[in-house]
């Protein structure tokens, strides 16, 4: 009966877009995750890793939703922190989903590089571990991997494959969550991009994910974006100072309701 119980949670962690922790980034968020092509901050070690590689500057984030869809025993929070060197940009990061019944931590290290000017690839490796509460805890460690290719000055395609190793808590058939991701970003307008993505998880519906990003100012960034499977419509903003940058965003779950996140991104 406890096995039984925890293989369903796992399960229900693992395959459920709408109650487990998503990736991080209020901006990727905004943008409904249409950005697999251009994740370029050091959230991307847990979107795409292939867009540290775009990371110039040491930095650092935190990221924070303190009750997705108005329960706080979902609430999630991620730290990043990103490296550039000679060789290549390293990161490094963890998070922190559920509560005291039933808890998800993570730790995650990448490595991005670029093989030429227009093209890089990245790849993370993250250790997965699940608690409950008088049932125990297991982990596993998961290895996703990512390129991104600018073909011009206004396009660019990215491709992701996410637990390439397909590691499962418990030994069932398919129980795996691997997923694939492809997507692209087009800047046909000043200050103005589109994006869009398509994401198959194995034993799901594929799921097309689109975005819109404006900057108004200098300081001032708007971000729309859509997904089905399942229906979800996303906004937000983000401001700018300096080496700082605050983000927010706003998801719409059509019978989960409504749920607000937080980011902010230091450059040193």
């Amino acid at each position: 009966m406890k096995g039984a119980l925890f293989v369903l949670l796992v399960l229900l962690s693992l395959f459920s877009e709408c109650f487990a922790q998503i990736g991080p980034g209020a901006r990727q968020i905004a943008l409904a995750h249409s950005d697999i092509a251009n994740s370029n901050d050091v959230f991307a070690l847990f979107n795409n890793p292939s867009g540290l590689a775009s990371v110039s500057a040491r930095g650092a984030g935190l990221f924070y939703s303190p009750a997705p869809f108005g329960l706080t025993e979902l609430s999630t929070g991620f730290a990043s922190y990103c490296e550039p060197t000679p060789i290549g940009n390293f990161a490094a990061g963890f998070s922190v989903y559920g509560f005291e019944l039933y808890r998800e931590t993570s730790f995650a290290i990448g490595y991005a590089g670029k093989m030429t000017n227009s093209f890089s690839v990245g790849i993370t490796s993250l250790y997965r571990n699940i608690a409950i509460k008088n049932y125990g805890s297991r982990g596993i460690f998961i290895f996703n991997i990512g390129a991104s290719a600018k073909l011009s000055n206004k396009f660019s395609l990215g491709f992701l494959f996410e637990n390439m190793t397909r590691a499962s808590i418990a030994n069932e058939s398919d129980q795996s969550p691997g997923a694939l991701w492809i997507g692209g970003n087009i800047n046909l307008l000043k200050r103005t991009s589109f994006s869009a993505a398509v994401k198959k998880e194995i034993g799901f519906n594929p799921s097309l994910k689109l975005g819109f990003e404006y900057g108004a100012f200098d300081f001032l960034i708007f971000r729309f974006g859509a997904s089905n499977e399942p229906d979800i419509y996303c906004g937000g903003f983000g401001i700018l100072y300096n080496s700082f940058q605050f983000d927010y965003a706003l998801t719409s779950h059509n019978y989960l309701g409504v749920t607000h996140q937080f980011g902010v991104l230091i450059n040193f």
